[in-house]
């Protein structure tokens, strides 16, 4: 149990270790994110330049100095073995070792030149022409017993007395075994001071390339995003000033900036069309609610006024109370058609779209005219010769858009007047045609008596509520047409409803 218990104290000792250990990298990464979000773009496109930029010099100067050192030291082994080999023809070509002591001796520690070495064992002599302070160069004796007499080896080494060299090694032998050995070398010193020079050379570059990048970066940065501040700024203007009707100049060039200067734009438009509309929209409903409180204000005058009447007054006559009742009953049936009403165009206004399914407006028309017919028996209802004529729509609407027409002319028409219903199959859209021979309507009044609660002047004005013409456009746009007024040439008012065909 002791045993169990002292395990797993180091497990949890090393849990709380890692939990403590990602707590800190979590928090090193959220303070790099952060500190690198405060950077803005044009700084870190610029940055981001320098780097690759950076990485690419990096990666250039590295491989050039290894290059660069390569060449060097292969050209440096390619003359020691050169100079070896000139040597030791040289010393075979005289029947035997006998090299003589070397007149102008070569300092190996301040020159690059090649020197020559040649040790010979018997008698035991050494021959050098090159000094390390006055004296021969001491080379290892292991490195000097593993030259090879077959062929010459070349290796870095450094003298017991002097700098480090780069040596060609070779032993020389006779018939009768090794006599001794060839050493031709050069001091690094050179080569390093060359190399030196070009690290140098690499390093200023690659700065003075690093500062020059940063600095295209940050002009290329800015200039690439000057589009993008003067959209800022112009959103910051439209914002402050509330003018949508500023646009950005649109560039030729077809990139991705031209193409979301374009997309600005565009966004501009949308929002000036949609606060126009909205604008609009506020502007009728002001009108539309003051209407309908004006419009309902003279029902409910009505309504108290006969109310009030009947209440105060015991002896009213049989005749005057009935009258009042009839009142109250007229109004509240004409408060019930306006309600009925303003909840349709409420409905329009609120984005609903009515069912439709393939129907045939012939029917329709006929079966609307026998009931007018019916219910005005003193005026004279006629539909003209129709043709079948199939759309795509809703047959209640239909019936509904067909009862406001005909109403209309009712109000507008005495008894004994005539109404004529007409039905057109053309070749794109089917007209449907309800003219009567009333008094007409003023011609400044043939857009505006669509708009709702406009009644036009007293000849045509009536007991409506003046939004049924209204719901008739709502009904004839959501069929896909239109509904516009006219008046007859013979007299009267004409309205024609214009709905596309159903194509087979």
């Amino acid at each position: 149990m002791n045993a169990t218990l002292g395990d797993r104290t180091p497990i949890t000792e090393r849990g709380s270790f890692l939990r403590r250990s990602s707590g800190r990298v979590s928090s090193w990464l959220r303070d790099r994110t952060g500190a690198r979000r405060k950077i803005p773009i044009r700084g870190r496109i610029a940055l981001f330049g320098a780097g690759v930029v950076a990485l690419a010099v990096v990666i250039f100067s590295s491989l050039v100095y290894v290059l660069v050192e390569r060449s060097l030291i292969t050209q440096q082994d390619e003359a020691l073995k050169t100079r070896g080999d000139e040597v030791l023809r040289m010393l075979e070509s005289r029947g035997g070792f006998r090299p003589s002591p070397f007149a102008l001796p070569i300092d190996i520690g301040k020159s690059s030149e090649i020197f020559v070495e040649i040790t010979v064992f018997n008698p035991s002599q050494v021959y050098s022409s090159g000094k390390i302070n006055n004296t021969d160069p001491i080379l290892p004796a292991d490195l000097l017993q593993s030259a090879p007499s077959d062929h010459g080896t070349i290796t870095n080494v450094r003298a017991e007395n002097g700098p480090l060299m780069r040596v060609y090694l070779r032993q020389l032998v006779t018939p009768t075994g090794p006599a001794g050995y060839l050493v031709v070398g050069k001091s690094l010193s050179g080569i390093e001071s060359e190399l030196s020079g070009l690290r140098l050379f690499l390093v200023a570059g690659g700065l003075l390339t690093l500062l020059g990048a940063g600095a295209a970066s940050w002009w290329l940065a800015g200039r690439a995003l000057r589009p993008l501040v003067a959209m800022a700024n112009t959103a910051e203007d439209i914002g402050r000033t509330q003018d949508l009707s500023r646009r950005l100049p649109e560039s030729e060039p077809d990139d991705e900036v031209g193409r979301l200067q374009r997309s600005f734009n565009q966004m501009l438009r949308q929002l000036e069309d949609a606060y126009h509309r909205l604008q609009s929209a506020l502007i009728a409903q002001r009108r539309f609610v003051a209407d309908a409180s004006h419009e309902l204000r003279t029902p409910l005058t009505t309504i108290r006024g006969n109310v009030g009447l009947l209440l105060k007054r015991q002896d009213i006559a049989t005749d005057d109370r009935l009258a009042a009742l009839n009142d109250i009953a007229g109004e509240s049936e004409r408060m019930s058609r306006m309600v009925q009403d303003l909840l349709t165009l409420a409905r329009a206004d609120a984005g609903y779209h009515l069912d439709k399914a393939p129907i045939d407006l012939l029917p329709i028309m006929q079966e609307v005219t026998r009931q007018a017919q019916t219910l005005q028996p003193l005026r004279r209802i006629e539909l003209l010769d129709g043709v079948p004529v199939p759309v795509q729509g809703n047959a209640d609407a239909i019936k509904q858009l067909l009862w406001i027409l005909i109403d209309n002319a009712f109000k507008h028409t005495h008894e004994g007047g005539r109404i004529q219903l007409q039905l057109d199959n053309g070749h794109q859209a089917a007209r449907v045609m309800v003219v009567d021979d009333g008094p007409g309507i003023p011609a400044e009044d043939l857009e505006r008596v669509f708009e709702r609660f406009y009644q036009s002047d007293a000849a045509r004005s009536g007991e409506g509520t003046g939004l049924g013409l209204a719901i008739a456009r709502w009904i004839a746009k959501e069929h896909g047409g239109q509904v516009s007024a006219a008046n007859n040439p013979r007299g009267g008012a004409a309205f024609t409803v214009e709905l596309p065909v159903q194509k087979s």
